[in-house]
């Protein structure tokens, strides 16, 4: 028997494992990539022909690491990610997530599952459709999850807790006084079902008051830095507002010793009567150890 040979003449024995996938492949081409310590690697396949997906696997590991892998195929029009991950606290996260966009449509469906956190399920989808400068949007999150005790669980009908949340909206960004202006303005509407008791006929549903959001921002160049405004209003329903804002300014290089000059200040005055209005404000100069690079 005689043994398989590349154009070099060297025999599969003599491949590594991603040498002799590139050998066996007729349609990707695999690359890979690991980290200095080996506690992560990606693996990359790309496409030898324009109909194919490309696709990427990516594992993470170490000790101040969650071991974790993820996985994602398809491109821009259709694309499937999915996610495996060992939280710190135990158990097992899995999301996966498909999503697609097409001109001015987008759209993404994703679910996750934490057994080992009382079965939490969640599940999350949305869309947008972009109007010129002004994008909009909506999204639906609902969540599930068992919070009755096992020892309790017979004198349930249903013990999970469950909650819904859609929140719809418009965002959009302009050129405005030689800067950038963003804008967002959504409402969020909450539902929430209790477990119910065999007592119970029906589950106990509450609506959440309804919240809207409102957020402004304006980056722009101001002087030899950049200047950075944002403000935002968040309304709820019956119950008050909450306003806040920040601002930041940053000037790269400003000794010409290749540092970052930086000086923030931020305000904002809780929703919340238990808390007080908060309002900060600080200066940062960094440079680089080894002097300007």
């Amino acid at each position: 028997m005689t043994e398989d040979k590349l154009d070099t003449g060297r025999s599969l024995a003599e491949l590594s494992a991603s040498e002799y996938l590139l050998f066996n492949s007729d349609m990707y081409k695999l690359t890979t990539q690991s980290s200095p310590d080996a506690s992560s690697g990606r693996f990359n396949l790309s496409p030898k022909y324009n109909y194919l997906p490309p696709a990427r696997l990516q594992v993470d590991a170490g000790p101040d690491k969650s071991p974790s892998a993820d996985f994602s195929v398809g491109t821009e029009l259709l694309n499937f990610q999915s996610r495996f991950e060992y939280p710190p606290q135990g158990g097992s996260v899995v999301k996966n997530t498909l999503s697609g966009k097409a001109g001015p449509f987008g759209a993404f469906y994703s679910e996750t599952d934490q057994p080992g956190n009382q079965g939490l399920e969640q599940t999350s989808l949305g869309g947008s459709l972009a109007v010129g400068p002004v994008q909009l949007y909506g999204q639906r999150n609902q969540s599930s999850q068992n919070v009755v005790d096992p020892s309790y669980a017979p004198l349930f009908q249903n013990p999970r807790q469950d909650t819904e949340t859609d929140t719809f909206g418009a965002r959009g960004s302009l050129p405005f006084m030689g800067g950038t202006l963003f804008g967002d303005i959504s409402r969020q509407y909450g539902t929430a079902r209790a477990p119910q008791h065999i007592s119970q006929d029906a589950r106990p549903t509450g609506q959440a008051p309804n919240i809207t959001n409102y957020q402004a921002k304006w980056r722009g160049k101001a002087g030899p830095g950049i200047l950075s405004l944002q403000g935002g209003l968040k309304d709820v329903r019956n119950v008050g507002m909450e306003p806040s804002a920040k601002a930041e300014y940053i000037y790269d290089n400003p000794l010409g010793l290749g540092g970052k000059f930086s000086a923030t200040g931020s305000y904002v005055n809780p929703l919340d009567p238990n808390l007080k209005s908060d309002a900060m404000a600080g200066v940062r100069y960094t440079i680089p150890l080894g002097g300007r690079r």
